[in-house]
């Protein structure tokens, strides 16, 4: 099943792929990463991972890299998506991609997989604190309920879904002009909510 694609093509989320694989442990036959990606590593992880906001995403080279070539490919687009000179919404998907360990690529939802439990089953992320990270609208806010719902997910998710879902989040922000029945929170809540069966039946 694959992530459904709103904002990213499909140049876009393989740049991002490749970004994050330059953040894991490399060994011996590993992927060859393209030249500006070869000097990334663990450390540009850490350092990601250690940042508490915006404003330290925002400083970090491997963001840069990331972002570089997304705004890039953003720029030459038909019909572009998202604006080709703002890092914000990039800055927030570097920090959540470096959060990642093993990328599930089944094109399951962040939200899907803290919730949707069955009968009897204690969802991985309580109610209480999903409800939390809907509303939150600061953007460090979101930042921090977000890293905590990686973790929860044992860091292990989609790697496109999350992407779209960030920046699906970050654009949606004070825009009216996104349907309720469209935008990211009913998505949200329509996945967790919902078992995977009943979900593919909507």
């Amino acid at each position: 099943m694959k992530a459904q694609r709103r904002y990213l093509d499909d140049a876009q989320h393989s740049w991002l792929r490749q970004w994050w694989r330059a953040l894991q442990p490399r060994e011996e036959g590993a992927v060859n990463l393209p030249g500006e990606l070869l000097a990334m590593g663990r450390a540009d992880r850490a350092r990601l991972k250690r940042c508490s906001g915006l404003d330290d995403l925002l400083l970090e080279s491997a963001t840069h890299r990331l972002a570089g070539r997304l705004l890039t490919l953003e720029a030459n687009k038909q019909w572009p998506r998202f604006s080709s000179v703002d890092y914000t919404p990039l800055a927030l998907l570097a920090g959540a991609l470096a959060q990642v360990t093993d990328d599930q690529a089944n094109g399951a939802s962040l939200a899907a997989q803290l919730g949707g439990a069955k009968p009897g089953e204690t969802a991985p992320m309580s109610e209480l604190r999903f409800r939390r990270l809907q509303q939150v609208r600061g953007i460090d806010d979101f930042y921090r309920q977000l890293v905590r719902a990686l973790q929860l997910a044992k860091r292990k998710v989609d790697l496109a879904a999350l992407a779209e879902d960030v920046l699906a989040w970050s654009l949606e922000q004070g825009h009216t002009s996104v349907a309720p029945s469209d935008g990211l929170k009913f998505r949200w809540a329509r996945d967790y909510y919902l078992s995977a069966p009943d979900r593919a039946s909507k």
